[in-house]
């Protein structure tokens, strides 16, 4: 049997890196992993996100870590990026996990989630890791967004978590599997949109399965 793939972790709105601890323990040491900081939101990048620039990004630090095929995780906005690169460079890409990937955001829903960052004590902020330009310029970012528009085009095996709460994720989750050849869903009962806080050892298990299905 060959080594088990490197899998890379994208973390997703509001999160930093460290997120990814109580996954990685579930997973256990079996496989590489890597949770990188995405371009526009390491901190000391200039303020501002792009998708296409933060999946570039993961692109050439992989290439520069001499990884030529890795596993994907990604949650929301970390699932849009995976999606991005998944689509520009599915050489990089070898199974493909999104749990509560963003795909065509509302501007009702963008314009909820930057009132509710504006009024969270900047305390708190600190807390989680992230800063609020940085968090803004996301929303910005995701302002006109339409994942829709090129997923089709992925050609990785792909496995779509939603949490049952994520009323939002849901929709997005249906989309994509209706838009990506042989993709799956799995839902999570009690998760939100962030599989990886709130519920990381059912992310996990469903996670190894999906993988260890193309080892």
């Amino acid at each position: 049997m060959s080594d088990p793939r490197p899998l890379v972790l994208l973390h997703g709105l509001g999160q930093s890196p460290i997120v990814w601890q109580d996954l990685v323990s579930a997973l256990g040491a079996g496989r590489p992993m890597h949770a990188p900081w995405m371009v526009g939101l390491r901190p000391k990048d200039p303020i501002g996100f792009d998708l296409a620039a933060a999946a570039a990004g993961l692109a050439e630090e992989l290439e520069l870590q001499g990884i030529q095929r890795a596993d994907v995780l990604g949650v929301s906005v970390g699932g849009s990026v995976a999606m991005h690169l998944a689509v520009e460079r599915p050489d990089l890409v070898g199974r493909l996990v999104l749990a509560g990937p963003i795909v065509r955001p509302s501007a009702g829903a963008l314009r909820m989630q930057k009132l509710a960052l504006r009024l969270m004590p900047e305390s708190k902020l600190l807390d989680m890791g992230v800063s609020r330009p940085r968090m803004l310029a996301v929303f910005d970012a995701l302002r006109g967004f339409d994942g829709l528009d090129s997923i089709g085009r992925i050609a990785a095996p792909t496995l779509v978590v939603v949490g049952a709460r994520d009323r939002v994720g849901i929709v997005a989750a249906r989309q994509v599997v209706r838009a990506v050849a042989g993709a799956r869903l799995e839902t999570v009962e009690g998760g939100s949109s962030l599989l990886n806080a709130d519920r990381p050892r059912e992310l996990a298990e469903l996670t190894r399965a999906f993988l260890d299905e193309g080892e």
